[in-house]
């Protein structure tokens, strides 16, 4: 029974390494790209000239950057997620490891 206990463990975690790469690499690809938008959107927000442009379309524009940049924030939440999940299978592995 010891050893089918051992086998689960390993394969436990290969999961949490998995899917914390997983979570990682795709939290982290969006990060980049949602930081590029956000700069874009806010660097057209300061550029608009706000004498031409209708209230209803400044507010739109700023309603807009406020979406692309909590998404953003998320988005590093899922950067943080994946560390973690990879630090517990780390931490898993090494605990089985040391129980031969």
């Amino acid at each position: 029974m010891l050893p089918d206990a051992i086998i689960r463990s390993l394969k436990l975690y290969k999961k949490y390494m998995y899917i914390g790469a997983i979570t990682l690499a795709a939290s982290g690809a969006v990060a980049i790209y949602l930081n590029f938008q956000g700069v874009k959107c806010l660097s057209d927000l300061v550029q608009a000239d706000r004498s031409v442009l209708a209230p209803e379309r400044l507010e739109e524009m700023e309603r807009n950057c406020s979406i692309i940049t909590n998404s953003y924030v998320y988005s590093v939440y899922g950067i943080i997620i994946g560390i973690i999940l990879i630090v517990i299978g780390l931490v898993k592995r090494r605990k089985s490891t040391h129980a031969f």
